[in-house]
């Protein structure tokens, strides 16, 4: 029995790290209608800074993340500068799902000629103790991971729904032109959205870098596993891409312990396929929001 505990606890914080990605991919798409295939990319470029970052300055995990977080959350405001907003005035939104998918394995190439194909891990945050609870291993780190997710899934909520910049996000969300029309910065509203996103990569990519390995080379299962994480949920909705995660970090999870690790990919794909069959929407998705 402690096993299965043991499974599904593995699989909720794969799971939260995979909700981390999808809150980033399904708030740009909100706002963009860009799905941002290069935010799997993001999480691991993230990780391996804070590696490199703390080895050369010897600062604390956490400042270590502090540091990245702020960077990242640049960084994507950047990027969407310099290469998401002139593509997107140039070609349509299902073509810029290739632009990002080329980012994406540019950000593995440059990983690959930085850090080279050896895996990183970093110290854990502390404290840096392991608890056992009814035969359940519980790493400090574990925790981490968890609250991350719910103070970002809490800090979001708060801003789109109790702040005048939510208000303004939701509606440029809803009918850019017509928030145009109203006076609202669209450019800028895009330019705060892809800042949270690459702060929200930034999270999940420093909290799970102590607990496993990262190289160049998992830059695609991250970003596979968020994109199905947030259309399975539902595109658009913040409860859909926290749902999507966890339920996709549990099915891999007992499917890699009880059949076979190697075709987890598999599975994330045979879940997005399964859902949509049934819910064209996503889980917690509405036909209304998908603008057509």
């Amino acid at each position: 029995m402690s096993d299965t505990f043991q499974i599904v606890l593995s699989g909720l914080v794969d799971g939260c790290v995979y909700a981390l990605i999808a809150l980033g991919m399904t708030l740009v798409y909100s706002i963009s209608r860009v799905i941002n295939l290069a935010q799997g990319g993001f999480v691991v470029l993230a990780a391996l800074t804070a590696v490199s970052l703390q080895q050369h300055t010897g600062l604390a995990p956490l400042a270590v993340a502090a540091i990245v977080v702020v960077g990242f959350a640049a960084g994507g405001a950047a990027v969407d500068r310099l290469i998401i907003l002139p593509g997107s005035r140039r070609t349509t939104p299902d073509r810029m799902l290739l632009v990002t998918v080329g980012l994406l394995q540019a950000i593995g190439g440059f990983l690959l000629l930085v850090w080279g194909n050896l895996p990183y891990t970093m110290r854990p945050f502390p404290p840096d103790s392991t608890t056992e609870v009814a035969g359940v291993r519980i790493a400090s780190q574990y925790l981490w991971i968890i609250g991350v997710l719910a103070l970002s899934v809490v800090t979001l909520w708060a801003l789109l729904h109790r702040t005048r910049l939510g208000m303004v996000m939701r509606a440029t969300a809803n009918n850019p032109q017509a928030a145009a029309l109203l006076g609202v910065n669209v450019d800028r509203v895009r330019l705060i959205a892809f800042s949270l996103a690459g702060a929200m990569a930034a999270l999940a990519g420093t909290t799970v870098i102590p607990v496993t390995f990262l190289q160049f080379s998992t830059v695609t299962p991250y970003a596979v596993a968020g994109f199905v994480a947030a259309v399975a949920g539902g595109l658009g909705s913040t409860a859909g891409a926290v749902v999507g995660g966890l339920v996709l970090g549990l099915l891999q999870a007992v499917f890699g312990r009880y059949i076979s690790s190697e075709l987890a990919e598999v599975v994330a794909i045979g879940a997005l396929i399964t859902v949509l069959l049934f819910r064209p929407s996503g889980m917690l998705g509405r036909p209304s929001e998908v603008r057509r």
